[in-house]
């Protein structure tokens, strides 16, 4: 029985792949080359293995990091895309927890709204 490729085994591949060109080294060589972007902070080769084979869906903060640092992009991008349509209920959990926010708090929010939509620079300096 085929299963369908994870998001995150696609998604890594695919930078290997950007980065190494068509031959893709092992994963002890992968992890040796993740610990010399990360001054010495690496990720085992067993579990580079795990996110290639879909074996790890979940990243933790930690490994996020080092692979953004490696492959030159932001920890973000090793978030899966959001699917489908917002249940009502988190919806509805989201607008509660706004409405306690103060002023401030929602300015920052606004501001990296603007910042990750690209509608703002993050050294622009407006409130």
């Amino acid at each position: 029985m085929h299963r369908e490729e994870s998001w995150l085994a696609a998604t890594v591949k695919r930078q290997l792949a950007e980065k190494y060109g068509p031959r893709i080294p092992g994963v002890r060589r992968i992890s040796a080359d993740i610990a010399e972007a990360n001054g010495g902070d690496t990720i085992s080769h067993g579990h580079v293995h795990n996110i290639l084979t879909g074996e790890a869906e979940n990243l933790t903060d930690r490994t996020r990091v080092l692979l953004a640092r490696f492959f030159g992009k932001q920890p973000a991008f090793f978030h899966p895309p959001e699917h489908g349509t917002p249940n009502p209920d988190s919806v509805h959990a989201l607008a509660a927890r706004l409405a306690t926010f103060d002023q401030a708090q929602l300015d920052a929010i606004r501001t990296a709204l603007d910042i990750a939509s690209g509608q703002r620079r993050p050294d622009d300096p407006r409130p």
